[in-house]
């Protein structure tokens, strides 16, 4: 019998862990024996006998301890010890069998018969899943069958014969239990080794998925960051108020397009398990009220009226991830406007304090429109659903929306559910658990009306823009030109730490994601060599937008993280908040 090998140690660990826990019950059984068979037929040797066991016991329970999932497996001689000690154990218990023979009465035979039975029962409750462990036990049990018949004959029992028959049955049927069940368990051992393998094969499929979901969103975001901005240019300069209108359509494409990416590259996330929620610091009251502002504009071009109902009760001061709120409050006003006809859109928001501390936001978007089918509710947060085609063809969109606001409700403590009846709207809810914020609460934009350009009434502003792409270093420059900002251009990273060794600028633009030397990297260089933009903002302008890439630019030391495609009001509203701030560098090193 081989008594090395994984399959070997992976059996008697399974086996050791059962027979650990069942030592003390095993003991009590012991005892209970001894004291039966003594008082029935008073056999002083089995305190002898009761302490031998005893013995066996410990030492079986010390020889299988190293035997656990947490520990190194153990070698060939540890393992024929732990062997050893099973086969001991049992031989130990199943010895009182053989003067069980010779008493000449039925009590006699009948209790052999039940201490093997018993034995056998426990070894095959015990050994499941280790062959060598149920042989190991079952061994002295059948060699003291296969003694009986002489140490009956020998004491002359006439009841040996039916009883020996019956536990050879019995011992019979425990082989072939023992064997059913060892198929039983490498079946299910297989089938668990193929779950796993196919749940890390789903894993990292989901991880590839996101992988390249960013890096195309990333390959993407350059040229549509182009579009975006020449459009942009052209819609500013135009007189024309028909080409002025063209470039407005291109635009609000554009920004379609940019929702799109977004929400794909969301679901990965996702998907991979990737997705992370903020807690950080904004005022949720005012977050609602500009909601309701953006989308109040909306609903009346369509003819519809939006009220706001309970803002006013709403702390100013908030913990929690405002950007992933407003995208699912977004989400669901955009829909309500877009499916109703008739009527108008009710937003009512409420929070309570629970006995932690903690905020549960509960906001309800209901409509008077078209409602939902009942056979569609049950797939509303379904990715990629849209319930008919006649949705798709005149509202457009993936319907992604409401599965990444579902999955984001659910990343922040709550969830999103719906009721909806046809042809009388719906209502959706959102709930979400928010921090009590402990510093002052920062506003996150209403976007409402765009950041005013930042104004200079001296020098123009010295601007460097590093970018492996053309096209990238183009749509920058042009989104720039309004400011009459000093434009230079660096179409690597080495390059740009060429220019900004011997010219101070104001402010640097820099893509993170470039051949050879990347922005990181550029940064990381410029901040720790002196010179004079040492401590000059560097604004990060990147397609990865997840948690650790936007952490990885601040740890290099970049001051503002910007995701492409870049709009103008983004771009203006970052500029004047890093060139009006002080210089937390400047203060550091003073």
């Amino acid at each position: 019998m081989v008594l090395s090998g994984d399959k070997t140690v992976e059996g008697l660990i399974r086996a050791a862990a059962t027979r650990r826990r069942q030592a003390p019950v095993r003991l009590f059984v012991a005892l209970v024996l001894a004291l039966t068979f003594h008082g029935q037929l008073e056999f002083a040797w089995l305190w002898g006998w009761l302490a031998a066991y005893v013995g066996s016991q410990l030492f079986e329970i010390w020889a299988l301890w190293p035997f656990r999932p947490d520990r190194p497996p153990p070698g060939p001689l540890r393992t024929a010890v732990a062997v050893l000690s099973i086969f001991m154990l049992a031989a130990v218990f199943g010895v009182i069998a053989l003067p069980l023979w010779l008493v000449p009465d039925p009590l006699g035979p009948a209790g052999a018969v039940l201490l093997l039975s018993g034995g056998l029962l426990n070894v095959l409750g015990v050994s499941r899943g280790s062959s060598i462990a149920f042989t190991a036990a079952a061994v002295p049990y059948a060699a003291y069958l296969m003694a009986a018949p002489l140490v009956g004959r020998f004491g002359g029992n006439p009841f040996t014969g039916p009883f020996l028959l019956a536990e050879t049955l019995f011992l019979i049927a425990a082989v072939t239990v023992f064997r059913h069940a060892e198929r039983l368990t490498r079946e299910q051992s297989r089938i668990a080794r193929e779950l796993e393998s196919r749940r890390a094969g789903a894993v990292a499929d989901a991880e590839a998925k996101a992988a390249m979901a960013a890096m195309i969103s990333h390959d993407l975001r350059t040229p549509l960051g182009a579009i975006l901005a020449a459009t942009g240019e052209i819609q500013r300069r135009a007189s024309d108020a028909e080409v002025r209108e063209r470039a407005g359509l291109i635009l609000e494409s554009g920004r379609m397009m940019r929702a799109l990416l977004d929400d794909l590259l969301d679901l990965s996330k996702l998907e991979a398990k990737r997705m992370r929620v903020e807690r950080i610091p904004f005022d949720l009251q005012l977050l609602v009220e500009d909601l309701a502002l953006f989308w109040s504009a909306e609903a009346r071009r369509k003819g519809l009226s939006l009220t706001l109902e309970g803002a006013e009760t709403l702390p100013t001061r908030a913990a929690g991830d405002p950007m992933r709120l407003r995208q699912i409050l977004n989400n669901l006003l955009s829909n309500a406007v877009k499916f109703t006809d008739e009527g108008g859109i009710r937003l009512m928001a409420a929070a309570r304090e629970t006995a932690g501390g903690e905020l549960v936001l509960k906001v309800c978007v209901a409509d008077t429109g078209r409602g939902v089918k009942p056979e569609r509710l049950s797939r509303i947060f379904q990715p990629f659903d849209q319930g008919d085609e006649s949705t798709a063809r005149t509202h457009g969109g993936t319907g992604l929306g409401l599965a990444i606001s579902r999955e984001l409700a659910r990343l922040m403590g709550g969830d999103l559910t719906v009721e909806s009846t046809p042809g009388a709207g719906s209502r959706f809810t959102l709930l979400a658990t928010l921090g009590e914020a402990t510093a002052p609460a920062v506003v996150h934009g209403a976007g409402v009306e765009a950041p005013a350009e930042p104004q200079r009434e001296a020098a123009p502003i010295r601007i460097l823009v590093v970018d492996d792409h053309e096209i990238g270093r183009k749509a920058l420059s042009l989104l720039l030109g309004p400011l009459g900002a000093a434009v230079s251009t660096a179409d690597s990273g080495a390059r740009a730490l060429e220019i900004l060794a011997l010219e101070p600028v104001d402010l640097v633009l820099m893509d993170v994601t470039m051949a050879g030397m990347d922005g990181l990297e550029a940064c990381r260089r410029l901040r720790a060599a002196p010179g004079p933009n040492q401590r000059t903002p560097v604004l990060a302008v990147t397609g990865r937008t997840d948690e650790k890439d936007v952490e990885a630019c601040l740890a290099a030391g970049m001051d503002v993280c910007l995701a492409k495609p870049v709009e103008a009001a983004e771009l203006y509203d970052a500029m004047s908040r890093m060139l009006d701030a002080p210089d937390d560098r400047d203060a550091a090193a003073a």
